[in-house]
């Protein structure tokens, strides 16, 4: 593997194609079995990270001309692939009144497709997925941005970017109190066999969980009350003392 490129070097200059929303493929019979995810004490200290960014690199035949083609397949097939992982398409939130944190998967499903185009020979794919000196700035430019700080906010959002010779970064940003690493591969490995065989291939998929059926159970918090992820977020997250609310021994 490379080392991190010693200095401060700029990060090269991008323009902004355009900022697009993907909406899961669902039927409206489909929808309605849809509700909220709710968050268990266990993930609420997970929410001060940062999210977990992933970038994929590719070369494109004919120098790059296909480009909006393939965006177009990508944003296709992550609408099927969102489908089974609704979560993704949500909004972390959290009630006011008791504390609680969820992902709303009932209303506004949708993640941000950024497209983004880099100076002509600013960054060349070749040499990013190459086992030289890596420029980590360069790399984070390829990834979108995304804060959890401000709440009701989105848990994906997804960045194409147009490289030299001929080079596509697909760059991902998912908050990390909804998803771990593994869930997150899974998640590319499904969208990328929807994009490499056609969206039809998720009906052989099957469902990688039932988190947004409203019948669903998750961890059961020591306090039916919800003060333990109450307590968990303002001595974790807001970093302050908490009176009159504490949490339940294990």
């Amino acid at each position: 593997m490379g080392e991190a490129m010693s200095g401060t070097a700029a990060a090269p200059t991008a323009r902004v194609l355009s900022v697009s929303r993907v909406v899961p493929s669902l039927a409206p019979a489909e929808r309605a079995g849809v509700g909220h995810v709710k968050l268990s004490f266990l993930d609420v200290p997970w929410i001060k990270l940062t999210p977990i960014q992933r970038v994929f690199l590719y070369e494109l035949p004919g120098n790059g001309d296909e480009f909006s083609e393939v965006v177009a397949r990508l944003k296709e097939s992550l609408a099927a692939t969102l489908a089974l992982y609704l979560p993704l398409a949500g909004k972390l939130a959290r009630v006011a009144d008791t504390g609680d944190f969820f992902v709303d998967c009932c209303s506004d499903l949708r993640v941000a497709f950024v497209e983004v185009e880099v100076a002509e020979g600013a960054v060349d794919v070749r040499r990013l997925a190459g086992d030289e000196a890596l420029d980590v700035s360069a790399f984070h430019g390829l990834v979108p941005k995304l804060d959890a700080r401000a709440l009701p906010a989105p848990v994906l959002s997804v960045q194409a970017t147009r490289l030299g010779a001929g080079g596509l970064a697909l760059g991902l940003s998912v908050l990390h109190a909804v998803v771990n690493g593994a869930a997150l591969w899974q998640f590319t490995e499904a969208w990328a066999t929807a994009s490499r065989e056609g969206s039809p291939v998720i009906n052989i998929l099957g469902p990688p969980h039932s988190l947004c059926k409203k019948s669903s159970t998750g961890i059961i918090s020591p306090q039916s009350n919800g003060n333990t992820a109450r307590h968990f977020y303002c001595v974790i997250i807001l970093n302050r003392k908490v009176t009159g609310v504490s949490p339940s021994p294990m």
